[in-house]
């Protein structure tokens, strides 16, 4: 059994005149969701994302169940039910049919999409482990004893770019369609979620952002007060308010996740 304790924080940043980004926090389920800037309903289309997320995995888990009384989010007891990566996946391609569904219905709200990124305990060959899935430009990291490494690979324009050799990394990071995605929820009916399985480890820390804290805060300083701070509320907490201090020309929404212990079968 894995257990994990978490920390959050966000903020609609400097110049933004509302927060479009959404975050969840659930027992084993974490998330953050960044609405597209500059489209109406971004943070309807957020909020949706990380609502629906968290309803399709009770959901999943009841049907496999039976058992509602067993898979609240919280503090679960010892071989409670986790979600499969397939469920998690699910999940997010079931959160994009519900924002586009949404973005077609009402017209104030044409057009919107979001990010999502998560991080969950699942079950895979019989055993409990980590998982990540991602749509967009929001971001997950693992922290440990090595560094910070970067887990996801961003859905922009200006990355596919530099897949096909066509510009260098160097040259992305300044690109005037760095920040165009080609890949969100809510767009097209159909969505391509990347996911990732995680060996779990006593001790690392994982960071879930959206792009307000990565285009104002360099890895390095990331790296530097995921290891200062103990409490992943207050890392949370300091990686917002650096963001800020830099600038602060987004939203910018931060979750810290921490391996406190795996107990294996």
């Amino acid at each position: 059994m894995i257990r994990l304790e978490a920390g959050q924080a966000t903020d609609r940043g400097r110049r933004r005149e509302k927060n479009e980004d959404s975050m969840l926090v659930e027992g084993e389920l974490f998330a953050v969701a960044d609405g597209l800037g500059g489209h109406r309903g971004g943070a309807e289309a957020s909020s949706l994302a990380v609502a629906t997320l968290a309803a399709e995995i009770k959901a999943a888990l009841h049907a496999r169940t039976g058992d509602r009384r067993r898979h609240r989010f919280g503090r679960r007891p010892s071989h409670s039910p986790v979600p499969t990566v397939s469920e998690l996946v699910d999940a997010v391609e079931r959160a994009n049919e519900e924002i586009l569904a949404e973005s077609m219905s009402t017209s104030e709200l044409s057009g919107m999409g979001t990010t999502l990124c998560a991080l969950a305990v699942v079950e895979q060959d019989h055993r409990e482990a980590l998982a990540v899935v991602n749509v967009g430009d929001s971001r997950a990291y693992r922290c440990d004893e090595s560094g910070l490494h970067q887990l996801t690979e961003d859905h922009t324009v200006v990355q596919e770019m530099v897949k096909a050799g066509m510009i260098t990394p160097q040259e992305a990071e300044v690109h005037e369609y760095r920040h165009h995605l080609s890949r969100a929820l809510g767009i097209e009916s159909k969505v391509v979620v990347d996911d990732w399985t995680l060996a779990p480890v006593t001790g690392h820390r994982y960071l879930l952002c959206s792009d307000g804290l990565t285009n104002e805060v360099h890895d390095r300083d990331i790296h530097a007060i995921l290891l200062q701070f103990e409490s992943p509320k207050e890392a949370a907490d300091a990686l917002v308010s650096l963001a800020l201090q830099h600038g602060g020309s987004d939203n910018v929404t931060v979750v810290v996740v921490d391996v406190i212990d795996v107990a294996l079968p």
